[in-house]
């Protein structure tokens, strides 16, 4: 479990970390929503001004014609309009306007009143199949787009007609909904609307308004007219489209160059309605690029940081305090394992000690009993005590407690032999030993070469040593054949006695069969003759389970 600690740390404070952040991350968006809906609503409030200022207009024109019962002449129209200065401060109001509000079959009338007013003949358009027309006889300011609408029958058309039946039977300023202006003469278009207010002859009295002499209205191109508010002084970071909502139906009126592209990618969106004479427009923003400022944001990016700084150096805090745990653990283990090796250190040479004092007593005693004189005794004692020694020395040179079978035979056959074995007459795998097999071998080849060197005549030349091994049953088991041959002597007539003993065993044959049997648990032949001594030893190579003595 420790070694998760500092993950388990880390996501903890970084989970704190994150849900701090994105609090603080809400908070910035809800603030940057809040900034953004007082920014719409800022720019609905600038077009509904417009609105109102334009609206305002249109009653200040009524109200001038009705001052003189609809009779205006063109040149006092054309002075009042020039002192509104409306190209220059009512961007998108088109032209202020009357219409002649009269019985169809009357257009003579009208056609003499434009004839009046403009010095040439203008005939009323289009062919209509109602009772009524309303016929534009004075536009102004005079341009070549306001030129192309004088003399249109505005009654004629169904979306025109709708609003100005509704001004009359409201008596108050009624816009239209969406059209195409007659004044659209260009092949860049605008979509459009108009405004009308009722003009009634003086004094006539309320019964009388549902004949009006004509309208007074107001002519809006919808792109110049929103570009112009939202233009205004400083350029808003949004988009705006607006769609006239009246009724349920929905139509564009404007939206800003690309604002397809950038509603569909926006993060913000506010949608207001705003009331229009008598009809309802639906204005939706969304935010451009610009409106978003990054260093609004540091407080979550640092806040960010820190908490991620904070948990990885937690997590490091955390990881360095479980390694320290550990390495803690691990250096009581040590001492711990430290104790148990000192302690089976000293048993296991307390038993060592045990055992080679033990054999060398044995050999001492079996060795004095087999010898003469002092100096047999001595010569032999030496010898064997010296195997034991070279065997010792071959465990603990390898620092691993076993030694390679070969380096141990001729180590002991150089030491019998000198030089006068060859290099041919050992031969086979390379093994290695544990400690039991390295010492009885050790103390086998030392009596086998030392009686191969009394009775084999190997020293002197006569005589031939071979000794060679094998591993067998899946290399568990060793078997080693130890052969020595005297090509000179007589020929073989059955068993010859070569131990000097008169076929009496001696101690070197006992110590033999001692370390192979008992101390390996395996099994030893010997074959003799008068030219040939063979001797065929087999042990597993398994160290045998000691007893301590």
């Amino acid at each position: 479990m420790s070694r998760y600690f500092p993950l388990l740390v880390f996501l903890l404070v970084g989970s704190i970390g994150l849900a701090t952040t994105i609090v603080v991350y809400r908070a910035e968006e809800a603030a940057e929503q809040a900034r953004f809906e007082a920014l719409a609503d800022d720019t609905v409030d600038r077009i509904g001004e417009r609105l109102r200022r334009s609206l305002a207009l249109l009653r200040a024109t009524n109200a001038y014609f009705s001052t003189s019962r609809g009779t205006v002449s063109r040149q006092d129209f054309i002075s009042y309009v020039d002192g509104l200065e409306i190209e220059q401060r009512f961007d998108g109001l088109q032209g202020l306007g009357f219409a002649r509000f009269l019985p169809a079959g009357r257009e003579r009338d009208v056609e003499a009143e434009l004839e009046r007013n403009y010095d040439w003949a203008i005939k009323a358009w289009p062919e209509t199949d109602q009772d009524r027309r309303a016929v534009i006889v004075l536009l102004e300011p005079h341009n070549f787009r306001n030129e192309a609408a004088l003399g249109y029958d505005m009654f004629s058309e169904p979306l025109r007609r709708r609003a100005m039946q509704t001004a009359i039977e409201s008596g108050q300023d009624t816009a239209s909904a969406p059209v195409s202006l007659v004044q659209e003469v260009t092949s860049v278009k605008q979509a459009g609307f108009l405004v009308y207010t009722p003009l009634y002859r003086s004094g006539t009295g309320v019964a009388y308004r549902a004949e009006p002499i004509g309208f007074v209205y107001a002519a809006f191109r919808a792109g110049d007219f929103h570009r112009a508010a939202l233009e205004r002084s400083d350029r808003l970071p949004l988009v705006v489209e607006t769609r006239d909502t009246t009724d349920g139906q929905s139509e564009l009126l404007f939206h800003s160059d690309g604002y397809d592209e950038i509603s569909a990618s926006s993060r913000f969106t506010v949608e207001r309605k705003l009331p229009i004479a008598g009809r309802s427009w639906t204005i939706t923003a969304h935010e451009t690029k610009a409106f978003f400022d990054a260093s609004r944001y540091w407080r979550t990016t640092v806040l960010g940081a820190i908490f991620l700084l904070l948990s990885g150096a937690l997590a490091m805090v955390a990881r360095l305090q479980v390694r320290a745990m550990e390495a803690a653990r691990e250096i009581q283990a040590l001492t711990e394992k430290a104790v148990e090796e000192k302690d089976l250190l000293l048993h296991e040479t307390k038993h060592r000690i045990k055992n080679s004092i033990t054999r060398i007593l044995a050999m001492a005693r079996q060795t004095a009993l087999n010898s003469e004189t002092l100096e047999d005794f001595s010569r032999s004692f030496e010898a064997r005590m010296q195997a034991m020694a070279n065997a010792q020395d071959l465990l603990t040179s390898s620092g691993r407690l076993n030694a390679d079978l070969e380096t141990l035979l001729r180590g002991e056959l150089q030491q019998v032999f000198g030089d006068a074995i060859s290099e041919g007459a050992v031969d086979g795998p390379s093994v290695k030993l544990g400690e039991t097999a390295t010492q009885a071998l050790g103390l086998t080849f030392h009596e086998l070469a030392t009686n191969a060197l009394k009775y084999g005549g190997v020293s002197d030349g006569d005589g031939r040593l071979k000794v060679s091994w094998e591993l067998v049953k899946d290399e568990d088991h060793l078997q080693l054949e130890w052969i020595e041959e005297r090509p000179g002597a007589a020929p073989d007539d059955g068993p010859a006695d070569l131990s000097g003993n008169g076929g009496r065993k001696g101690f070197g044959t006992r110590l033999i069969d001692a370390s192979i049997k008992l101390e390996l648990g395996g099994r030893i032949e010997r074959e003799f003759s008068a030219s040939r001594s063979r001797i065929f030893i087999s042990f597993p190579l398994a160290e045998p389970a000691g007893e301590d003595d």
